[in-house]
């Protein structure tokens, strides 16, 4: 068995995977999954896929179209790592990543959450991409967030180690949506984990990119994006409706929650029909008014401030 197991979805991006790959080191202890998600043949020279040359990573070439979410649980299901470790294929990690996840292998948690740098992916200048992430891991380190929270607050895979055996026993999987496919897999795992069972990082292990076409700078452009991200924010209002924080005090907290009223306004900027489908996604759902009490806080807070 292997002490880590990455697991990379890829889309016809051949040249920004081998970058990737070739952050990882090609050893015993590290199983890398790069499972395509059915690339054109025109895009990808699938005899010369990066990473079959490598001893240890192998390559899953899938044809159904699933998506990003679907070809991650096709890695799921090969990885037999001790550790869950997710890249994205167009990013990449640091030098001394490897050293600083094996320093990590033995710890007695479900969850580790690290730090990340960002650049553009084209001339690595730098990004903002990583400083929301490293915000909420510092205020973890100052006391003034639990770890939770921080993993919650970027809730994407990377960066973060998981423990496969918490992972394969609450049979966590990725959803298979166009957008939005990880943030259910990070919140179920962060919630049903341990109170005690998240931890911080102040260590930096993954470069996030910013590139033009990728499906973070355009998901703002697309209407059905946007519906399937709300569709995600009401189940994820849902979910810690459900699933409170008990503090070590005793105390039930709440995590907090996106406010979906917000959320159908802005579906405005789409025209009058993707604000209607909005509309109805959220009261057929009874989700309308669903995370309200974070737009008073916010006013009671600035009223405070002032």
């Amino acid at each position: 068995m292997h002490t880590f197991s990455i697991i990379i979805p890829h889309h016809e991006i051949p040249a920004l995977l081998q970058r990737c790959l070739d952050s990882i080191p090609d050893v015993p202890e590290v199983q890398v999954i790069v499972v395509d998600d059915n690339s054109s043949e025109q895009k990808v020279d699938f005899e010369q896929f990066p990473g079959l040359n490598r001893k240890y990573t192998q390559c899953i070439f899938d044809k159904e179209g699933g998506g990003a979410g679907h070809a991650r649980n096709i890695g799921l299901r090969h990885a037999d790592g001790k550790w869950l470790v997710f890249a994205d294929a167009d990013d990449f990690f640091t030098k001394n990543a490897f050293q600083i996840l094996d320093n990590h292998k033995d710890v007695p948690y479900d969850i580790v959450l690290f730090k990340a740098d960002s650049v553009d992916s084209d001339d690595y200048s730098p990004s903002d991409r990583h400083l929301k992430l490293n915000k909420a891991i510092d205020k973890v380190l100052g006391g003034d967030f639990t770890a939770k929270e921080a993993v919650l607050t970027e809730p994407g895979p990377v960066c973060k180690m998981f423990r496969k055996d918490h992972i394969q026993q609450k049979e966590i999987l990725f959803d298979q949506v166009q957008s939005s496919n990880d943030v259910m897999f990070v919140v179920k795992a962060t919630c049903w984990a341990a109170n005690d069972g998240v931890t911080v990082s102040n260590e930096v292990i993954y470069v996030i990119t910013s590139r033009k076409n990728s499906l973070y700078t355009t998901r703002g452009k697309d209407p059905r994006n946007y519906l399937c991200r709300l569709d995600v924010r009401i189940r994820r209002n849902k979910f810690y409706d459900e699933n409170p924080y008990t503090t070590p005090q005793g105390d039930i907290v709440h995590y907090e929650k996106t406010p979906i009223i917000v959320q159908v306004l802005r579906a405005l900027k789409f025209g009058p029909k993707t604000f209607c489908k909005a509309l109805i996604l959220a009261i057929r759902q009874g989700a309308l008014f669903s995370g309200t009490s974070v737009i008073f806080k916010k006013l009671l807070h600035r009223s405070t401030a002032l």
